[in-house]
């Protein structure tokens, strides 16, 4: 399948540029993990929209700021994704306490063994991937991201919109316009 190539460069009004660039895997990993709750939860079940996984520890303060941002983004009708965070490598104990003092309303799933952060190459938290409807691999961010951003919502609703996983009207060229996204 044919995805962008081109990068997406995002501006922050509260920060430092941030950068939502494509990302190329063939296959997608597998994420077979148990959520906070106890139940299991397997990424081939999500089929259907847009997904993003999200990589990142209670112990991270840039993790725990973009939490609040995807909270935020789940909470919004207009842009239709779910939402997964994977917290890497910490007792479960830490992660419950953690969410009861900052709930949020998606899953919480435990990569116990950093098996999953392994399989997914992560190298740095927070990390974020954005899958297509398929799950095909569209979008990758290695740092920050207010995903509550009009140019991060524009791309994600353009995603949204697309059955075959990749952002309408982009271009594979390189030649994408950074003020196209802005």
């Amino acid at each position: 399948m044919l995805l962008i190539a081109s990068s997406l460069v995002l501006a922050s009004t509260s920060g430092p540029a941030e950068v939502l660039k494509p990302w190329f895997a063939e296959p997608t990993p597998t994420l077979v993990l148990d959520r906070l709750d106890g139940a299991r939860i397997d990424l081939a079940d999500l089929r259907g929209g847009p997904v993003i996984v999200h990589f990142f520890a209670t112990w991270c303060a840039p993790c725990i700021e973009e939490m609040a941002s995807l909270n935020a983004l789940a909470a919004q009708q207009s842009v239709q994704v779910t939402i997964l965070a994977v917290d890497v490598g910490e007792v479960d104990a830490r992660v419950r306490t953690f969410f009861r003092e900052r709930p949020v309303s998606f899953p919480i799933l435990l990569d116990r063994d950093r098996s999953a952060m392994k399989a997914w190459h992560v190298e740095g938290l927070p990390t974020s991937f954005v899958l297509g409807h398929d799950l095909s691999p569209a979008l990758k961010a290695e740092e920050p991201l207010d995903w509550t951003g009009p140019a991060v919502i524009r791309v994600l609703t353009r995603l949204s919109q697309r059955k075959d996983g990749t952002l309408a009207g982009e271009t594979t060229d390189g030649n994408q316009s950074r003020e196209e996204i802005r």
